[in-house]
């Protein structure tokens, strides 16, 4: 997800208008504790629109499987607490063709069932409903007066327009049937099953998403668009859906994303969904990676191809956020760091080098800041609303530790755990301990420390040095203090000196205690010492002086 606010992606996007921010309706609890009685297997929603109102009318179908023995079970969903408020107003809730009784409270619906449902049962309930949606569901006007309805779920607002387990940890296949205005055009997760006109002057589409996903990436898009069929990656349609308004600027902007998706497959193998539709709406969001349809702000729409890196972002999300989801809110840089991560491999591979050294040394800059602020460590479980977790740790930190690791054990190992993270929670959920798992498999080697310290510290190394040439021994003598607060980082870290003629050498050296001395062999006296001249390693540098040894 792109969040305006702190996303540095948007820093590229000079001409990117700022995006509306409203605060969480209330404040949650750290880490979510989830009602794990049931798992949902499969929602169907079939929903009514109305082009002169607000109010919707629906009616969820939600078939799961019975973990515990249960003779009740509760779901998240937004009720309104009178007929005349906001929210959804529920008509009646079936389970097996019979009425059944419910109760509401605190944003959640409980279902009670006329008998015990046992261990391993599968059930299906049904919830007819109608109402005006307080959020995830945004009914509004576009930025050229349209009538337009967008899902706008994440974090977890699905419930205040459907019946869900709004959690990422219960993912399930979604079938949307929506009936909306014959001149709009419906746009949702997985394939085009149905579009039938109603002659009433409504046009009846039902999508189909065969693949698990979580509530946050479920939507729906109703509105005028112009609709750009691209070529197909590895047969998986890609498309370009935009306001006709900006037919010619939002093709443009989004004919990159057949190579992106290309680029992304060669480095994690097969797209995970059954097509990438790429949307101009009307959210609040600069982007959201809706598993399948991505939705990006109107306003990004430019036709000068400053998206490119947004683009990325978003479709790395397909891999990871969608395909495989974090198991918990705390674990969120499995999804924004790993896309932040795969954004900078495309400018690498479409820019060049230089261009991902200049993203690094900025995203280095903006940490150093932010946890210099903060002080909170990339796993975060200490927040009130998952909204806290937008910030520079999830996103550019987490993607400068993926970075800094694959650095570490060399792009081939690191590409093959990659893969085989992907594949063995492909439509799962995942932890950070399953994908250190996984690498440490691959790599043979014990990674705990690397991880320990760079997501689970809430600072960063201070690295103070300083150099004098030894012109009897042909050395560079090298002092080093690690001036953050507790132990010392553990470092491997280049070092770069330049001779007379101008031309660089390459030296290496390891930091393992808050202060060390050390003889670098050199043939000839340096003009210039860099420390870490590629930007490898996060941390903040300081140049000592003599006294600043001793």
């Amino acid at each position: 997800m792109q969040h305006i606010r702190v996303s540095y992606f948007c820093l590229l996007v000079l001409s990117t208008a700022i995006i509306g921010y409203s605060s969480p309706k209330k404040a949650c609890a750290a880490g979510f504790a989830r009602d794990t009685l049931i798992d949902v297997l499969h929602y169907r929603f079939d929903i009514e629109l109305n082009d002169t109102s607000s109010e919707i009318k629906a009616e969820a179908r939600i078939r799961f499987i019975v973990r515990k023995p249960i003779q009740s079970c509760k779901l998240d969903f937004d009720i309104a607490a009178t007929n005349d408020s906001i929210g959804m107003q529920v008509n009646e809730v079936r389970y097996q063709q019979q009425r059944i009784h419910y109760s509401a409270s605190d944003e959640q619906i409980e279902l009670h069932f006329p008998k015990m449902l046992a261990a391993g049962d599968t059930a299906e309930v049904t919830i007819l409903y109608h109402g005006r949606p307080a959020d995830g569901l945004i009914i509004g006007q576009n930025l050229f007066g349209d009538r337009t309805y967008f899902g706008d779920n994440w974090p977890s607002r699905a419930h205040d327009w459907l019946p869900v387990n709004d959690h990422p940890s219960d993912k399930a296949t979604v079938d949307f049937f929506v009936q909306a205005p014959c001149y709009d055009q419906v746009i949702a997760n997985g394939q085009l099953m149905e579009r039938t006109d109603l002659k009433n002057g409504y046009v009846l589409t039902h999508w189909q998403e065969m693949h698990p996903i979580p509530t946050k990436v479920m939507v729906i898009g109703v509105a005028p668009f112009a609709v750009e069929y691209l070529q197909q990656a590895n047969d998986i349609p890609i498309q370009s859906w935009v306001y006709p308004e900006n037919k010619t600027e939002g093709f443009t902007d989004f004919r990159v994303a057949p190579a992106i998706v290309a680029y992304f497959e060669s480095l994690l193998g097969p797209f995970p969904y059954e097509k990438l539709a790429n949307v101009q709406s009307t959210t609040r969001y600069g982007g959201m990676e809706n598993a399948s349809c991505i939705f990006y702000d109107e306003h990004l729409i430019t036709g000068k191809q400053r998206m490119t890196l947004i683009l990325a972002h978003e479709i790395g999300h397909q891999w990871f956020g969608d395909c495989v989801t974090e198991a918990d809110w705390p674990h969120i840089w499995l999804s924004e760091g790993f896309a932040t991560f795969m954004s900078e491999m495309y400018a690498e591979h479409a820019f060049g080098k230089d261009s991902l050294q200049k993203i690094l040394a900025r995203d280095r800059e903006l940490i150093l800041h932010y946890d210099s602020l903060h002080h909170t460590p990339v796993i975060n479980d200490q927040f009130q609303h998952p909204e806290q977790l937008l910030n520079p740790d999830s996103y550019q930190k987490g993607g400068y530790v993926l970075q800094m690791l694959r650095q570490m054990i060399g792009d081939s190992l690191f590409w093959k755990g990659m893969r085989l993270y992907v594949q063995q929670y492909r439509d799962r959920n995942a932890r950070t301990e399953d994908f250190i798992r996984i690498i440490e498999q691959v790599s043979h080697q014990s990674l705990q420390t690397f991880f320990k310290q760079w997501l689970y510290r809430p600072e960063d190394p201070i690295i103070g040095w300083y150099w004098k040439y030894d012109t009897l021994k042909h050395a560079i003598e090298f002092y080093i203090k690690q001036l953050q607060h507790g132990e010392a980082f553990d470092l491997p870290l280049d070092i770069q000196a330049v001779d007379q003629h101008g031309k660089s050498h390459q030296f290496s050296v390891h930091l393992v205690q808050k202060q060390q001395s050390m003889i670098i062999p050199c043939s000839f006296q340096p003009t210039q010492i860099l420390l870490d001249p590629m930007n490898k390693i996060l941390m903040q540098q300081i140049e000592l002086t003599p006294a600043d040894i001793r």
